[in-house]
């Protein structure tokens, strides 16, 4: 699938389009197929510190944690969700 990745930290690093796996559904967790998700103050503060600030994930790295989609899958103990559900969160 297509994803936004940072390959490095610093204000002059750009997010380039890359191709990581498709993750699977885990239980008590839903696959949501994106359709719209955002950078906000905290991933620009994750992009330009890097390891300097401790929530930081190592490169490459995928942020944005806001997010928009329907459900594409259900993992064991989910209740209350069902494929194609229209849904929106934080990650």
């Amino acid at each position: 699938m297509k994803a936004m990745l940072l390959n490095e930290y610093g204000e002059s690093a750009n997010f380039e389009v890359s191709e990581i796996a498709k993750p699977t559904v885990k239980a008590n967790h839903v696959l949501v197929k994106i359709a719209a998700s955002s950078v906000n103050t905290i991933d620009m503060m994750i992009k330009n510190m890097g390891a300097d600030l401790p929530l930081s994930p190592a490169a490459p790295a995928l942020l944005g944690m806001d997010f928009s989609g329907k459900v594409e899958a259900i993992g064991e103990g989910v209740e209350g969700y069902k494929v194609g559900d229209e849904v929106y969160g934080c990650a």
